[in-house]
């Protein structure tokens, strides 16, 4: 079986797929400051493009996207969650992880091991989690890393 936002799917029930596919791609940090809270973010209004989206999708024959949004690329697990809900003949498999240019972000920087060498690695136990347990408070378990 297979993690999907919706729950375990057997592979072979996964049909046509595209492989790396973003729902939304954010920048977090900077949507909060410009972007969230101006016209430019009607939360209601870019569900509803995505719902259109995806469904025409559907109706085109795709059966199941591959979503690596992690961590760093405004990762909102609730809203897929909804999101799918409303398209609901489309898998979305979700990852796990930390995208990143060329360091990692502040959060890990100064946690585990860049601290102290002895100290275990923080992105191990939150990835874990993530694969486990859920995602960001859901049952949503990340299919990959």
């Amino acid at each position: 079986m297979i993690n999907t936002v919706r729950g375990p799917v057997d592979p072979a029930d996964l049909g046509v797929t595209l492989a790396h596919e973003h729902v939304f791609v954010l920048t977090a940090d900077s949507q909060q400051q410009w972007g969230l809270h101006t016209q430019e973010w009607d939360e209601e209004a870019r569900v509803a493009q995505a719902v259109e989206k995806l469904q025409e999708l559907v109706a085109s024959g795709v059966r199941t996207i591959v979503d690596p949004t992690v961590d760093g690329l405004g990762r909102n697990i609730p809203r897929i969650l909804r999101i799918n809900e409303q398209v609901p003949d489309l898998n979305i498999l979700v990852a796990t992880g930390v995208y990143t240019y060329t360091d990692v972000p502040n959060f890990f920087a100064h946690r585990g091991p860049a601290v102290l060498p002895d100290l275990p690695e923080p992105m191990v136990e939150l990835f874990v989690k993530d694969i486990e347990q859920g995602i960001q408070g859901t049952d949503v378990k990340a299919a990959f890393l």
